[in-house]
């Protein structure tokens, strides 16, 4: 199955790319689901229609769901979500609020992901579209299976064996309730869905992330920062589509004014991003709704193309560690042997090859870190930082 991943700033227009795509996606013959994982829904809105927590048909080989965490919780995380909510209510808090309390922040995006994995193993679909919440939740959730595989790694193993021990002696003297055996097969019932989704979502034949912004400074800045994240946890981002772009000749004192800022922002966004296939589609004098309108959209976005299709499979940017120093890799395929400047200014790395400009963003296990040495080679940039009782003063 084929599952693109809509995220982005809050007002960007995610869910009416992640529709606009499904109604092409469908319209080229492929069975498609498109899903959202935002607790504030409003996906049906945008389609106008009724959806709900199951897959409901809406289209010719089109399907759209709205997925209900608690539903999905009682369904298929019983054990966990009972046991948490035991734990809660023997510490004094009522049942309902107990109940509530277990739906943790994001979980409606786990459970998106436990559903793309279920539904990659049944092949009912060719292609989920999905239309996820606001790039901060999105961010830390795609990251999710990572924690979950280190906990289990680490800690899951030895507290199974302790509770066995635990239950019949000091357990029978507690107030608070213990896990059971069956507490634990579910949790790693959960851990083996999850160790899936991550190779899942970390195959660029099977998932891409599209990351949808609008030329605009505040936005530009909250996707330099979802980019880096997306490029360190490894998720292949296939594109970048920027939304509501005013058109040219646009005339009047306030458009002359808007289309000057819109294209110094333009070319930010091909500074910050350079080497990621990119998508426009135009602001529009009305609301996007409907499928007439979500049909246009995935026009202009899309022309002709199968809006499923891989665009990109490379890894512009590319983090990782080596010998205990941190690096990191660009591809600038295009770039000659030209004068190479690469420096640093707080969190914000700047690099200049010949006329190929990059500033990126470091994630917070870079930033303050200096730059050491730089290395060019067939295409490949890599930057090498060095942990800081090691900076020589001419590595400034």
């Amino acid at each position: 199955m084929r599952t693109i991943i809509y995220t982005g700033k809050g007002g960007v227009g995610k869910t009416s790319l992640a529709a606009a795509t499904a109604i092409a996606s469908a319209a080229h013959g492929h069975r498609t689901l498109v899903l959202s994982t935002d607790s504030a829904h409003s996906l049906g809105d945008s389609l106008q229609v009724s959806l709900g927590h199951d897959p409901t048909k809406i289209g010719e080989n089109l399907w759209g769901q709205e997925i209900d965490v608690l539903l999905e919780m009682e369904r298929h995380w019983g054990e966990i979500t009972r046991y948490l909510a035991t734990l809660l209510q023997s510490q004094g808090v009522e049942e309902i609020t107990a109940k509530e309390v277990v739906v943790i922040p994001g979980m409606e995006l786990i459970a998106a992901l436990l559903m793309l994995e279920s539904y990659d193993r049944e092949g009912k679909w060719d292609v989920a579209i999905v239309d996820t919440a606001p790039t901060a939740d999105t961010l830390r959730l795609l990251s999710f299976p990572d924690a979950v595989q280190w906990y289990f790694d680490r800690f899951f193993k030895l507290e199974k064996r302790m509770m066995k021990v635990a239950r019949p002696t000091v357990g029978k003297l507690m107030r608070t309730p213990l896990p059971s055996d069956q507490f634990f097969v579910s949790l790693e019932d959960l851990y083996l869905r999850f160790r899936r989704v991550r190779e899942m979502l970390s195959d660029p034949d099977r998932t891409s992330v599209r990351l949808v912004l609008n030329p605009e400074r505040m936005v530009i800045s909250e996707t330099q920062r979802a980019y880096t994240y997306l490029c360190l946890f490894g998720l292949p981002i296939e594109m970048l589509v920027v939304n509501r772009v005013f058109s040219e000749g646009l005339e009047g004192k306030f458009f002359e004014q808007t289309l000057e800022e819109q294209k110094g922002n333009l070319e930010l966004i091909e500074e910050y991003f350079g080497g990621v296939p990119m998508r426009r589609s135009p602001r529009y004098p009305h609301e996007v709704l409907g499928f007439d309108r979500l049909r246009r959209l995935g026009e202009d976005v899309f022309q002709k193309d199968d809006p499923t299709r891989i665009y990109s499979r490379s890894r512009p940017v590319r983090f990782f560690s080596r010998h205990g120093k941190k690096y990191v890799q660009f591809e600038l395929p295009f770039a000659g042997k030209e004068a190479l400047e690469v420096y640093t200014r707080r969190d914000t790395l700047f690099v200049k090859v010949g006329w190929y400009k990059r500033t990126l963003l470091l994630p917070y296990a870079y930033a303050g870190a200096k730059v050491g040495e730089a290395h060019f080679q067939d295409g490949l940039l890599s930057v090498e930082f060095l942990p800081a009782p090691e900076v020589p003063k001419h590595a400034e």
